[in-house]
C-alpha cells in the first residue's frame, strides 16, 4: 500500500517535471544527447544473481543515447547520462545510467563530469530475487574525450567505444557481467527521437525496487507527455 507522504513525493514531483517540460519545449533534463548503436554482449558475473540477464551469455541489439543533463555549456562539468535499449524476450528493455561517485554512497549520487570517460550508476536499486542489485557502467575512450557531442561524434565516426557493464549489491564491489559496442551511425534526437523509461520498459527478471522508483515514474509519465517538438512526439516503440 502506498504511503500518503509517497502519495504526495509523486504528485510534487510529477507537477514540477511537467511544469519544467513545458518551460524547456520537451525534456526537462538531458534535453539534447546523440543515439548510437549498441550491441550488447553479456557473460554474466562471477556468482549468479539468479536472473538471466546478469547470469547468462547473451547478445542483445539495442541503441543508446548519450547526453548531458543540465545543459551548461563545455568545458564546465554535467551530469552525463548514458540511456541504453535492447530488444529481449519478444520485449524492449531500458536502462538509464548517469555519473556518479565510486564509493558505497557515491554510486548513489550524482557527479558531474567534464568527459565521457568514467563511471555510470543507476543509482536506483533493482529487485533480484531476494538481493537488491544496482547496475552500473565504465566508458573506456581510446583518447581524453570531453563531454561534449561533437567529441563524442567525430571519435565514434572513428570506430566504436567500449562500455564495460556493472553490478553489484548496494554496498558491495562492482563485478563485470558484458560489454556493450557503441558504434555508428550517430543520429541526433531530430533523426531518431527517443524517450527512455525504466519503470515501463523494465528489465526481464529485473524490476525496480524501492518507493524512489515508484517516485520517479510519476515524473517520467508527466514529463513525457510533453514533446520535444510537434514532429518528435513519438517514442522509439511507438508507444508516447
Amino acid at each position: 500500500m502506498r504511503q500518503p507522504w509517497t502519495s504526495l513525493t509523486r504528485s510534487g514531483l510529477a507537477a514540477a517535471f511537467g511544469a519544467a517540460a513545458r518551460l524547456r519545449h520537451g525534456r526537462p533534463v538531458h534535453a539534447s544527447g546523440l543515439v548510437l548503436d549498441a550491441h550488447l554482449c553479456l557473460h554474466g558475473t562471477p556468482e549468479p544473481w539468479g536472473v538471466p540477464f546478469l547470469d547468462q551469455r547473451m547478445d542483445l541489439p539495442g541503441i543508446a543515447r548519450l547526453s548531458r543533463s543540465v545543459g551548461v555549456p563545455p568545458p564546465l562539468p554535467d551530469i552525463l547520462g548514458l540511456a541504453l535499449r535492447w530488444d529481449q524476450d519478444d520485449t524492449s528493455a531500458d536502462l538509464l545510467l548517469a555519473t556518479s561517485g565510486r564509493t558505497a554512497l557515491g554510486r548513489r549520487l550524482l557527479r558531474p563530469a567534464t568527459r565521457w570517460t568514467g563511471l555510470y550508476s543507476s543509482l536506483f536499486p533493482y529487485q533480484a530475487g531476494e538481493r537488491r542489485v544496482l547496475l552500473g557502467a565504465l566508458l573506456h575512450t581510446p583518447v581524453r574525450l570531453p563531454a561534449t557531442l561533437d567529441a563524442l561524434a567525430q571519435v565514434v565516426e572513428h570506430g566504436p567505444l567500449t562500455v564495460a557493464l556493472l553490478a553489484a549489491a548496494p554496498s558491495g564491489p562492482w563485478r563485470p557481467f558484458g560489454q556493450v559496442r557503441l558504434s555508428a551511425p550517430v543520429l541526433t534526437d531530430a533523426d531518431l527521437p527517443t524517450r527512455f523509461n525504466p519503470l515501463r520498459h523494465p528489465i526481464a527478471g529485473l524490476p525496480p525496487a524501492s518507493w524512489l522508483n515508484d517516485v520517479r515514474d510519476a515524473a517520467y509519465a508527466s514529463a513525457q507527455q510533453v514533446p520535444d517538438l510537434p514532429e518528435k512526439a513519438r517514442d522509439l516503440s511507438g508507444v508516447a
